[in-house]
């Protein structure tokens, strides 16, 4: 029977297909009630504690509900639902025995990364200026392998410890800053991953320091992403259900790591935050239900039986706390659904809130039956981006084939500690890419509106080329390509419908000029206040200056075109804009990384003010793997950056030169002046910089390298 909820408590119930667990000690602090509310956790030893309400809302429900919207999933609902997608998939699946629904839940890197301006700040009294990991929004920390509270750093290394079988086991290294630049080992910390081969996915420190979150993945993925216009080998990809592992590791003053608690977690990570002390995860769990393992030959008696037997609790993920039994992570009754959504993707997507400043590790989750394209999150407010649509195809040649009217939903959750209030859902047409790493950047907040740059393309290209020639025909085709590439969305809460209503858009009837040239991608974009930045490229790199002032009447201010394209847009004080990504040739073939800084005082006329190409053709940079791989320490009136790079001396070359390339910008002299290279730490794959990160603690910088730590003055 269903608990019904006082507005401030909540009476702890048993989840459904689970034994009542027992209740650790205390009183719970009142909480608003918010829609489907989830599970609380106490964690003391291996105790959980479970609580949940169901039917409250946050917001006033309309009369007609719009397409985007969410509803809390009735008692006995999810089931049936669940029935009746296995049906559809499976008449799908034979009409098209090479469909795959599932395409995007098993594509999602772990961890979405973003960047912002690195604003210097001290842990402590005694501690130095230190930079920190960028981040997209001040206030909202992420996961990342490098992480330093000014005194010490902490690396997630997935590199040197090995098993019997060769195997990587992601440890934590704990090492002191020492003087000069020099680097002092402390400890390590073995992870917990249940004796698999595992991915490390970042770090997160508490709001003073004194816990260390790691996170890692099982089962391992081979494989380091691609950087753009290259061909690379496809991932290895295990068969075995994927598990986040969660570990929390008390910091002593020495620096000493001990393990508090340990959480297995059912799903791959979409996406980690941390405000304050608590710790927000995204994650997305493709259940395998009996059904699902039916041969093609079963009956249809057969399929109906699997379908009967069919339980809440072979749908829904589960966590393993502290190594003890599986349990369920969210009940029926904590989630909630789109109805209107016509995806035959089995997925679900969890919410999960840790607060570190609790001895217990309080936790809440939430579910969406379905799956997430990404997460963007300001100091107020949670965005997911989903789709109702069908999922995206891959075609033969290995580009992913978007439906024509595909749109992306946005869904707006409030959150407040551990409490997550659902709000409003809206939409957006096409879609926020393919590249996780790009999508949190795609979306921002400002004065309560949301900001979206969406693609309107329906398939990508795999090389910069403007042609693609068959090499079994010889012939040359041109990818069909959308008049405008980019489409920007200004989208407002209207709190008496629970829609997030759009207030204007780019391009418009009134302001018809394209964002991009046809057939072109979209690469930087970058929101600062009521400005936005945002870099399209096939050949040439147009960087567009949009004037948000007026949400009803964004505008294109100005626009400037040289070659190559940015990845990763970073403004910086008195009008300046850094850019990082890559250079290219007349025909928009990927060169060497490029760094351009850019005079954006007067947004109707960006100029160049410097650019630098860092090696030959096959060069790669950090930022192509990651835009943490940008580190950036203002200091007065300067800009010291640092960025992790693998170059080539010429087309062919062999042998690779890895480096940090450290460079500063004079914001107020307006120049971009380079400084000495710091040697990759020895040992290291010359070309390997997927892991590479670097900080800076007052006049010293860092530089982590396939767990490995060197250190030098400035």
């Amino acid at each position: 029977m269903r608990t019904t909820c006082p507005p401030l408590n909540c009476t702890p119930k048993a989840p459904p297909d689970s034994q009542p667990m027992s209740t650790a000690g205390g009183a719970r602090r009142p909480r608003r009630l918010v829609l489907a509310t989830g599970l609380v956790a106490s964690l003391a030893g291996a105790v959980i504690a479970l609580s949940a309400c169901g039917g409250g809302s946050s917001v006033t429900t309309p009369s007609a509900r719009p397409l985007a919207a969410l509803e809390p999933v009735a008692d006995g609902a999810l089931v049936p639902k669940v029935r009746q997608m296995l049906r559809s998939r499976q008449s799908a699946r034979a009409a098209n025995p090479a469909i795959n629904f599932d395409r995007l839940a098993a594509a999602t890197s772990g961890g979405l990364t973003a960047l912002a301006s690195a604003s210097a700040q001290a842990a402590a009294t005694t501690a130095p200026v230190f930079s920190g990991t960028t981040v997209q929004e001040a206030g909202v920390d992420e996961a990342d392998l490098l992480k330093t509270d000014g005194r010490l750093l902490f690396a997630l290394d997935g590199y040197t410890l090995r098993d019997t079988q060769d195997r990587p086991r992601p440890q934590v290294r704990v090492a002191r800053a020492g003087a000069e630049g020099g680097v002092e080992p402390v400890a390590t910390l073995a992870l917990d991953v249940g004796g698999e081969a595992a991915s490390p996915k970042g770090l997160l420190l508490s709001d003073k320091a004194t816990r260390l979150v790691a996170l890692a993945a099982t089962p391992a993925w081979g494989g380091a992403p691609c950087p753009p216009g290259m061909l690379c080998t496809m991932p290895v990809i295990a068969s075995s259900d994927p598990v986040l592992h969660l570990q929390v590791a008390d910091i002593s003053s020495t620096g000493a790591l001990t393990t508090a608690h340990h959480l297995a977690l059912d799903g791959q990570l979409v996406a980690s935050r941390r405000v304050g002390d608590v710790v927000h995860l995204v994650t997305t769990w493709s259940p395998r239900p009996a059904y699902e393992a039916l041969p093609a030959s079963a009956t249809d008696a057969e399929r109906e039986a699997a379908l009967a037997a069919l339980k809440a609790g072979d749908i829904l993920p589960g966590v393993r706390i502290d190594g003890g039994a599986r349990q369920p992570l969210v009940s029926e009754s904590d989630c909630m659904v789109q109805p209107k959504a016509t995806s035959l993707a089995l997925t679900v997507t969890t919410l999960v809130a840790i607060d570190l400043a609790s001895p217990t590790l309080t936790t809440r989750s939430r579910c969406i039956f379905g799956g997430t394209e990404g997460l963007y999150m300001s100091p107020q407010h949670l965005y997911l981006a989903t789709t109702r649509s069908p999922q995206p195809v891959t075609g033969a040649d290995g580009r992913s084939v978007f439906p024509t009217e595909f749109t992306t939903d946005l869904h707006k959750f409030a959150f407040d500690g551990l409490n997550l209030s659902y709000k409003a859902s809206g939409e957006v047409k096409g879609h926020l890419g393919w590249d996780p790493e790009r999508i949190s950047l795609r979306m921002s907040e400002h004065a309560g509106d949301l900001r979206v740059i969406s693609y309107t393309g329906t398939d990508g290209w795999v090389v910069g080329l403007d042609a693609m020639v068959s090499a079994s025909t010889g012939t040359t085709t041109k990818p069909t390509a959308s008049p405008s590439p980019a489409t920007l969305t200004i989208l407002r809460e209207s709190t008496s419908e629970g829609l997030l209503k759009p207030v204007g858009t780019l391009p418009n009837p009134q302001r018809p000029a394209p964002l991009g040239k046809p057939g072109e991608q979209i690469y930087g974009v970058r929101f600062s206040g009521d400005t936005g930045y945002l870099v399209t490229f096939r050949r040439t790199d147009p960087l567009y200056v949009l004037d948000l002032k007026d949400p009803a009447d964004p505008k294109t201010a100005g626009e400037l075109e040289m070659p190559g394209f940015s990845d990763v847009l970073l403004p910086l004080p008195q009008g300046l804009l850094l850019g990082v990504g890559r250079d290219a040739d007349a025909t928009g073939a990927a060169l060497g990384p490029k760094v351009a800084l850019f005079d954006v005082r007067d947004p109707t006329k960006p100029a160049l003010i410097s650019s630098k190409t860092l090696g030959a053709r096959g060069s790669v940079s950090a930022v192509d793997h990651s835009s943490h791989g940008l580190n950036v320490l203002q200091a007065g009136s300067v800009a010291r950056v640092a960025l992790p790079a693998s170059l080539l001396s010429g087309d062919g070359d062999s042998q690779a030169q890895h480096l940090l390339k450290r460079f500063e910008v004079d914001t107020s002299a307006r120049t971009l002046v380079w400084r000495a290279d710091l040697a990759a730490p020895a040992g290291t794959d010359a070309f390997d910089v997927s892991a590479d990160r670097s900080v800076q603690i007052g006049n010293a910088v860092y530089f982590l390298s396939q767990g490995r730590l060197a250190g030098s003055l400035w």
